[in-house]
């Protein structure tokens, strides 16, 4: 199952930041959970990496999403066309959810990504369900820059 909510940059409302020459830039996106959205295996997109680009830093910024004994647990990567898994993950069993902050994702996959000819989402897995599902945001912010 699909989350419930969507985003402007998911929705094509908002344009992706795409570089202009050799620097850096970043794209923030957020998706807001509602606590039927936290069930296990539970998957959906955030955000987008434009064609043509590749990640050079990552962030996830999570509300606390689990009010019980935090067993919340959360997975990153890009989702395959259909929505419903990663063709690559960039991180598993991230705790951040549990009570809310920020966590740098430092993987090799990330880092040794190569660029593609189109669009590819940035999604969110519920590895571990939480005790207590509680309603929040999480962000996903995207460094990157052209290949």
């Amino acid at each position: 199952m699909a989350f419930t909510n969507s985003n402007d940059i998911l929705q094509g409302r908002t344009n992706t930041v795409f570089p202009s020459g050799s620097e850096v830039v970043v794209q923030p996106a957020s998706i807001a959970l509602l606590a039927g959205d936290l069930t296990l295996n539970n998957i959906g997109a955030v955000g987008v990496l434009p064609a043509g680009c590749v990640p050079v830093a990552m962030y996830v910024d999570s509300a606390e999403l689990d009010s019980g004994t935090n067993t919340i647990t959360l997975d990153i990567g890009l989702l395959n066309a259909a929505g419903t898994a990663f063709d690559t993950t960039f991180a598993t069993g991230l705790t951040v959810a549990q009570a809310g902050g920020v966590v740098q994702v430092l993987s090799a996959n990330l880092l040794r990504l190569a660029k593609a000819s189109g669009d590819r989402k940035i999604g969110v897995k519920v590895s571990a369900a939480p005790n207590v599902a509680q309603a929040g945001s999480v962000f996903i912010h995207t460094h990157y820059r052209a290949a």
